[in-house]
């Protein structure tokens, strides 16, 4: 007997204006840090890019960059001592915290990353090799940090559903 495979959707994004643009790092989610309310950051590159930076007034102007594309050059031109200490063991849990922000505060943004379901999230870069899945060897850690934040709301709102049917009962 034969049997049927079910096939994981595919959903990939790079492109802001994209269908799926939402989820890069360059769609425009105003986003901050509860801690830290006086930081608000466009996008969540202005957040990555600038928590990449040592000093607090390259911080702040990345920040406050005017665009996305403007917020990764400068954080990719800092030199090694301008950035933080131990950056490359911090870079995927302030990524994480910053999508986790993004789609946690901005509702629409959240019902549409809840809504791709189970799929697998692959950003198409063509040159990323650690952020990106495009390419042969690609690690595609954007996607995958994405669909654990996807997870996290969805048993966010899972608990909200439990409290709401308990306190009404």
């Amino acid at each position: 007997m034969l049997e049927k495979t079910i096939e994981q959707e595919i959903i990939k994004f790079y492109i802001r204006e994209d269908p799926y643009g939402f989820l890069s790092n360059f769609c425009r989610a105003l986003q901050t840090n509860y801690s830290e309310e006086e930081y608000f950051y466009k996008t969540n590159e202005h957040w990555y890019q600038s928590h990449k930076a040592k000093e607090l007034k390259m911080k702040n102007w990345i920040q406050k960059a005017p665009t996305a594309y403007a917020a990764m050059m400068a954080g990719r031109n800092l030199k090694p001592e301008e950035i933080i200490d131990d950056w490359n063991n911090k870079k995927i849990e302030v990524m994480k915290e910053g999508l986790f922000l993004k789609f946690k505060q901005n509702n629409e943004l959240k019902s549409a990353l809840l809504k791709t379901g189970y799929a697998l999230l692959i950003e198409d870069s063509p040159t990323d090799m650690f952020w990106g899945g495009k390419l042969k060897g690609s690690k595609n850690m954007l996607g995958k940090l994405l669909m654990e934040v996807r997870e996290e709301l969805r048993k966010n709102l899972e608990e909200e559903i439990k409290k709401a049917i308990t306190f009404t009962n």
